[in-house]
């Protein structure tokens, strides 16, 4: 371990021993150090060897929820919950690779992050005093996100006001069986109810429902949000891009997306849809996130008119959508 370079990253390993050795010809192969390997067992380790980062295999098709809170309860590193086994092709494993990087607050290395940011313009960020639609309606906001979305989601609850005339849409990157737990955990962080969309969901003002990650969903000219019979046509789930313009065909100008901290670009060419039917787009500001490719790529497809931290972005949708004060006096 001695003769390792300073910069390696230290990946500590919990599965089925039948993965275990899978997980490690990746990890090593991409360059990294598996510290640890062994049970998915709670207590966990005492003796962590210097791990950065825990990778933990759910394997099955059932997902034990107090076995899942115990260890992000106890694990004194970044956790990252791998569900659906162990991947066949090199976007996989780049992918595991940089969601373990970043989880560690790590750099990549650098032959990964050649040409990634050169040229890359800067976000454009124009503060827009628009008011809200004449619409007597409630606004449909999509709040998207990928890695550190559900921190910054978290945050985002905390800080909005109750009783707006909003619907929330929340389409985060992440497995379907871990989306009654997130909807858990946002749940608690502010006023405002947060659950996993059933089968059909009528929209209406007050409510934050968390779009499936498995199955599709179609937005009709009632309001009401109903699963399809079929999967995101999409390497994403759910699909951001896929989401928006089905709310920008149907809300036009009382719809915007607020995208969070993520990898990838899904979403941008959805928010630019959402920009062309007078909706607006609102990004996460990059320094406020874990990382910034997803509000970046909106960025680079349209024009974003408010950038800030999530505090700052439930300040403004409060602004926004804020129904106007008639009276005589």
């Amino acid at each position: 371990m001695d003769d390792m370079p300073q910069d390696v990253l230290r990946v500590a390993v919990l599965a089925d021993e039948h993965e275990r050795s899978g997980f490690r010809s990746v990890l090593e192969g991409e360059g990294l150090e598996v510290v640890l390997d062994g049970a998915l067992e709670l207590p966990l380790p005492a003796t962590w060897n210097g791990a950065d980062v825990l990778l933990v295999a759910m394997d099955g098709e059932q997902i034990d929820r107090t076995r899942v809170r115990g260890v992000l309860q106890q694990s004194p590193v970044p956790v990252l919950l791998n569900h659906g086994g162990i991947g066949t092709n090199e976007i996989w494993s780049r992918r595991l690779i940089n969601k373990l990087y970043t989880l560690a607050h790590r750099a990549l290395p650098h032959a990964w992050v050649d040409g990634m940011r050169d040229n890359r313009p800067e976000l454009r960020v124009v503060r827009d005093d628009a008011v809200a639609s004449d619409s007597s309606g409630p606004w449909l906001i999509v709040l998207g996100g990928s890695i550190g979305g559900p921190r910054a989601l978290a945050r985002f609850l905390e800080a909005l006001p109750e009783q707006l005339p909003v619907v929330l849409l929340v389409a985060q990157h992440i497995s379907e069986a871990y989306q009654d737990l997130l909807a858990e955990q946002l749940d608690r962080c502010g006023s405002w109810p947060v659950a996993l969309m059933g089968d059909e969901q009528t929209l209406e003002a007050g409510q934050v429902w968390m779009v499936p990650a498995e199955s599709a969903v179609e937005l009709d000219e009632q309001g009401r949000l109903v699963r399809a019979d079929h999967a995101w046509d999409s390497l994403y789930q759910p699909d951001i891009d896929a989401l928006l313009e089905q709310v920008a065909g149907v809300w036009g100008k009382q719809c915007g997306v607020i995208l969070f901290s993520g990898l990838g670009e899904d979403g941008s060419r959805g928010c630019s849809t959402v920009a062309g039917a007078g909706g607006f787009v609102w990004t996460q500001s990059a320094d406020s996130c874990t990382i910034s490719n997803l509000p970046d790529a909106a960025g680079r497809s349209c024009r974003v008119e408010f950038s800030g931290t999530p505090e700052e972005l439930a300040e403004q949708l409060a602004l926004r959508c804020q129904p106007a004060q008639t009276g005589i006096n």
